[in-house]
């Protein structure tokens, strides 16, 4: 007895339920179904019919990828998500012999520009800063993550004896860092003036040293997404777009170059990374900044067209 071979629908339906088998989330497995189904219509409009997977040839997805440049004007980055839903399917379909080759694997992705750091500029700092000021504890903790380039993490771990001041300088121990790291971090004058406000004025135990440092009205402020509530909070009352945690830390680091530039070895030991490549994102130059460097060009020429 000849068996019938299965549908695109049923192969889709069975791929998706082993994403869902595999763990994946309702938000990747949507995005995925959305990929294959852009394929999927592409294909169709191109050739009048659904695919099989054993029919689809490299050339097929290399087209199906100019078509989402050149004609629907995609984004590069939803361009490589729909080439990852695609070769994900494939390599499905091809471990359960719908297909002998997989056509994804000799088209590449599109090479994305490396992703600028978002920090906030001087002035949106200050509004930020100037915002949470009525508030010790929440004052204090936006100053250290501006001021220390800490992950939340390593922030809402620290306790009461991981903090150190004196009368001219101080510094914060991070005893678990990403990866099991320890470091010791300098701090500034204007940091060392919020915590000491707060641990002198609003912590409830200060003379514990494993206490953890921030303390709320249920004890130990733990999770990230009370951090994200405040930024919220105060880059509302500041009149900023939303602030996300991690954009401080970008913010110190930023800061720390433009002050200190090309110390990357010095960048990297605070913000406890042992690779220098992984400090080098905040090296690259803006779109704003290569505009200004662009006219400084035209100016220069401009002027030596004058004195000749």
């Amino acid at each position: 007895m000849t068996m019938t071979p299965p549908t695109l629908s049923d192969l889709q339906e069975g791929w998706l339920d082993h994403l869902d088998r595999r763990g994946k989330s309702p938000h990747t497995r949507r995005a995925y179904a959305q990929g294959l189904r852009h394929f999927r219509d592409w294909y169709a409009h191109t050739y009048g019919s659904d695919f099989t997977p054993d029919q689809v040839m490299p050339r097929d997805v290399r087209d199906w990828k100019a078509h989402q440049q050149a004609v629907e004007g995609a984004k590069p980055a939803t361009i490589n998500q729909r080439l990852v839903a695609l070769t994900r399917f494939f390599r499905w379909a091809r471990t359960q012999g719908h297909c002998r080759e997989d056509p994804t694997e000799a088209v590449g992705h599109i090479r994305l520009s490396p992703r600028q750091p978002k920090a906030l500029e001087k002035r949106a700092l200050r509004r930020l800063l100037r915002a949470a000021r009525g508030h010790r504890r929440d004052y204090a903790m936006l100053e250290m993550l501006a001021g220390t380039g800490l992950r939340v993490g390593e922030l809402l771990a620290l306790q009461v004896g991981d903090v150190h001041i004196n009368e001219r300088s101080g510094q914060v121990t991070v005893r678990h860092g990403k990866g099991g790291g320890y470091r010791e971090v300098p701090l500034t004058l204007d940091v060392r003036k919020a915590l000491s406000a707060y641990l002198e004025e609003a912590h409830p135990d200060p003379d514990n040293p494993e206490a953890p440092l921030w303390v709320g009205p249920h004890g130990g402020v733990r999770h990230r997404s009370s951090v994200t509530r405040l930024l919220d909070k105060y880059a509302l009352q500041a009149g900023l777009e939303p602030v996300n945690p991690h954009a401080l830390r970008h913010t110190f680091a930023t800061r720390y170059l433009n002050a200190n530039p090309g110390d990357l070895r010095g960048l990297a030991r605070l913000l406890g990374h042992t690779s220098l490549d992984t400090v080098m994102i905040y090296t690259e130059p803006r779109l704003e900044d290569l505009t200004e460097r662009m006219e400084r060009v035209e100016v220069a020429e401009s002027h030596l067209d004058e004195e000749t």
